[in-house]
């Protein structure tokens, strides 16, 4: 029964995450909303990177991709294939859609020990689920209403 719910709420968290980045086109994806922040784009590829450190984090599922958008990276410039980040941010859903499918209902509630301190698996589900939602509004903002500097 957890493990449903969870299903659930993640397929809601992705279509409302993912709708922006589904906006993404070769005339936006690299716009900022100033100089200093991200592109629409790296924002994209930082929430997908990160659902595969939340994977490591949840399920104990080693990290098998290179990241170049988490832990503390800043935004360079540097070119993002627009066809191969939307791939990706499916493939990351569809990851933690798997991994949520494959945990039983029973250690959904078990404390495990994160980077941010002791939660437990559906608390860190959670978190990431805010995580990808705050990110896509800043994807939208940056697409809608940023420019490329």
């Amino acid at each position: 029964m957890t493990g449903e719910l969870l299903a659930n709420l993640w397929r809601i968290n992705q279509a409302s995450a993912q709708g922006p980045i589904n906006k993404l086109t070769p005339e936006n994806y690299q716009n900022r909303l100033t100089p200093e922040t991200a592109s629409a784009g790296f924002i994209a590829l930082h929430a997908a990177e990160a659902m595969h450190n939340f994977a490591q984090i949840i399920f104990g599922r080693p990290v098998t991709i290179k990241t170049r958008a988490v832990g503390g990276v800043s935004d360079t410039g540097q070119p993002i294939d627009l066809d191969e980040l939307k791939q990706f941010v499916t493939d990351s859903f569809a990851l933690i859609a798997e991994q949520i499918s494959a945990l039983p209902d029973e250690q959904w509630t078990e404390e495990i020990q994160t980077p941010f301190g002791v939660s437990t698996r559906m608390g860190v589900l959670a978190f990431l689920m805010h995580h990808n939602s705050y990110h896509a509004g800043q994807i939208a903002q940056a697409a809608k209403k940023g420019s490329q500097f």
